[in-house]
Order: C-alpha cells, then sequence, then structure tokens
C-alpha cells in the first residue's frame, strides 16, 4: 500500500464531475513516443470489429506489457464549474507519467494550458487573455508518514499568482 497521498488542483476546460473514479491503464502512445495515453482495453472489440479471442485465432493476439500499459487511478473532484472550466482537486492512488493530464483528457476535460494533451484554441486564448502559456495544475497537498517517526506529515503549498 502506498504511504504517500499526493492532491493536486487543476483548472480544466469542461467539468470532469464529482466523485469521480478513473481507474485506466496508461502507457506509451505508440506513434508519438513522448507522449502517454489511456490504453484501450484489451478485452473490448476493436475497429475491426474483431474480438480478442478472435484477433488471436487469426494471429493477431499477443500485446506486449508496453501496449497493455500501467494500472493508474486517480480521484477526480469538481469543486467548483463556471459553465467552461472548472477547479477540480484530483487525488492520485499511482503516480504514471502525465497521469492527471492523461485521464482529464480521456474524460474530454483537459487541463487548461496544457499544449501537449489540452485544447489549442483555449491555451491560445488563455495565454492572449492572461499571459499564461503553462498547464493550470499544482501540486496542492503532499501527505506522508515520517520514515523515523511513523508520525503523519502534511507539506502544503499555495497557489501561483497566476492561477
Amino acid at each position: 500500500a502506498r504511504e504517500v497521498r499526493k492532491t493536486y488542483v487543476a483548472i480544466t476546460v469542461g467539468n470532469p464531475g464529482k466523485r469521480v473514479v478513473i481507474d485506466k491503464p496508461i502507457g506509451r502512445h505508440p506513434i508519438h513516443r513522448q507522449r502517454m495515453r489511456v490504453v484501450p482495453d484489451p478485452g473490448k472489440m476493436n475497429s475491426s470489429g474483431m474480438s480478442p479471442k478472435q484477433r488471436r485465432a487469426a494471429g493477431m493476439g499477443g500485446k506486449s506489457s508496453a501496449q497493455l500499459g500501467r494500472n493508474a487511478l486517480s480521484f477526480v473532484d469538481t469543486l467548483a464549474f463556471d459553465g467552461k472550466l472548472s477547479v477540480a482537486q484530483v487525488r492520485i492512488e499511482t503516480g504514471r507519467t502525465h497521469q492527471i493530464r492523461v485521464h482529464l483528457q480521456d474524460r474530454t476535460t483537459p487541463i487548461y494550458g496544457d499544449d501537449v494533451y489540452g485544447y489549442t484554441d483555449w491555451n491560445k486564448r488563455l495565454a492572449k487573455s492572461q499571459g499564461v502559456q503553462r498547464p493550470l495544475l499544482h501540486a496542492f497537498r503532499l501527505e506522508l508518514k515520517h520514515p523515523m517517526t511513523g508520525k503523519r506529515i502534511i507539506f502544503r503549498a499555495p497557489m501561483a499568482e497566476d492561477q
């Protein structure tokens, strides 16, 4: 069991929802190798309409562990929504590369200002109107047990001025 609790605050385009559990594996994008993505469920039919069993029978089976992705678990809770943007709290149980950004993009509620996983037109508007050219994602709270005393320690970071 993980002993570290990580909580973030994000500004998202759209409303990711209340008390949302996102339990979807994340792996490297097959073409854009620097990007990550939610890996499609191997138990579902693919675009050819073939089930996994049919693909294996046709010699098209076998996915490597990289293609399957690694488990990733995020808990999202919208704190405020103005009809366009949300302030969302995100707690991650796992710590995969770009996990929050990828999970929110998969819900079609990407992080505002995210040039890799977000909406280009929204990000340009943010840069022009607010001068912000970064993802609006903030590591807000870190909670862990002290390695010697076992006492719970909580670190909080104030929000940046541009958020």
